[in-house]
């Protein structure tokens, strides 16, 4: 009998890690031949609520926040570990492409406030004893924002200003114009934790903005003016000895997990941590195979996302790699280890929009696909 580890992470637009999983199942659950073992999994971005769910006994707990893109506001979610004290958040929930309508996707427009709107309401339900949280680990990836989390701190209390002193918006068209600003260093009674999917830097041609930007919808010369801005604001920190700063500040989620270390004094935690050591994948002994999902997998997806890691972990362990996805840079496989096998879905349709809208279709005809690669 060959023993298979199922590692799904979400397709965006499609399935959540959890939904991926049961798809799978039923289509290769009923191999004989077959060991399953099914671990759903989430390197923080869209579906880390949902993955986190599956393997912690959670309380959903809802909050109203504020949109990226105005003042109207929305519910969200977060899960509630009442028997270990720890919230979950998922970033990607308050401040992804799937709560910004297409028309607002302008990131120098947009602020991360909804996730202060958030920490508020927590740090409210912690004061009046309504939940006792030692500890919030937060998703961080998926996001659309590009703020440096400064939209987060707005809500706690940041107040941003120019040469002249005049106190501006805190939006990061608004950043390259920034002086001063003021920080008053709020309380937090419980220790944060952020999960990061990627390991560019903030800054440099490799950072959040020059890697990310596009994709969130920053044209070229707004990422030149968002860097300067990040720059900035970096560089008054730095020259006013407001905090000592770490020798490598994360780019993750445009930013927001530099913020919520900057100024929140949170701890970072790397995808490949989290995976192996929280959600236990470290301590699965070698298997034949090793089944990975991604939506699209390129170069971005080797910097330290899910599928990455755990190719790199398995194949070490002398497992045969198979990666599933939605769509492959073949630019990147001559970076991947040599026992890894691709099955890509995009092949199976006309269309991406194609894809998306037969998704279970695709996981059917890849399944077939996937057997004939582990009878072989």
């Amino acid at each position: 009998m060959k023993k298979i580890l199922i590692a799904a992470n979400s397709f965006k637009e499609c399935a959540d890690s959890v939904t991926v999983i049961k798809y799978f199942a039923g289509e290769l659950g009923s191999s004989p031949e077959l060991k399953l073992i099914f671990k759903p999994i989430s390197d923080g971005g869209d579906g880390f609520l949902n993955v986190c769910r599956e393997y912690h006994k959670l309380e959903i707990l809802k909050y109203r926040v504020s949109t990226p893109y105005n003042d109207s506001k929305f519910i969200c979610k977060a899960g509630y570990d009442g028997q270990n004290k720890v919230i979950y958040i998922e970033s990607a929930d308050i401040l992804g492409l799937k709560v910004i309508p297409k028309a607002n996707r302008h990131p120098v427009l947009l602020s991360s406030k909804g996730m202060g709107d958030l920490l508020i309401a927590i740090l409210n339900d912690v004061n009046s004893k309504k939940i006792n949280v030692k500890k919030m680990i937060v998703g961080i990836g998926g996001t659309g924002i590009n703020d440096l989390g400064l939209g987060m701190c707005s809500k706690l209390g940041l107040k941003l200003f120019d040469s002249n002193g005049k106190e501006m918006e805190i939006i990061p068209e608004n950043f390259q114009y920034a002086s001063s600003f003021l920080w008053g260093r709020i309380n937090i009674p419980f220790e944060i934790e952020v999960i990061i999917d990627v390991k560019n830097p903030l800054l440099g041609k490799d950072g959040a903005t020059f890697t990310y930007g596009k994709q969130k919808g920053l044209t070229r010369k707004e990422m030149f003016n968002v860097e300067k801005g990040f720059e900035k604001i970096i560089n008054i920190l730095k020259y006013n000895e407001l905090k000592k700063l770490p020798k490598q500040i994360s780019g993750a989620g445009g930013g927001l997990a530099a913020g919520f270390v900057l100024f929140l004094n949170a701890n970072v935690k790397s995808s490949e941590q989290f995976l192996l050591k929280d959600l236990g994948l470290g301590k699965i002994k070698k298997t034949a195979f090793v089944l990975l999902t991604e939506g699209a997998f390129d170069g971005q997806s080797i910097m330290g996302k899910a599928a990455g890691c755990l190719m790199e972990h398995f194949s070490k362990k002398g497992s045969q790699i198979i990666l599933c996805c939605g769509k492959f840079d073949k630019s990147v496989k001559k970076l991947l280890p040599k026992n890894i096998a691709v099955v890509e879905l995009k092949k199976y349709f006309k269309s991406e929009k194609e894809s998306i809208k037969n998704f279970r279709k695709g996981i059917k005809l890849a399944s077939i696909e996937i057997l004939q690669i582990i009878n072989n």
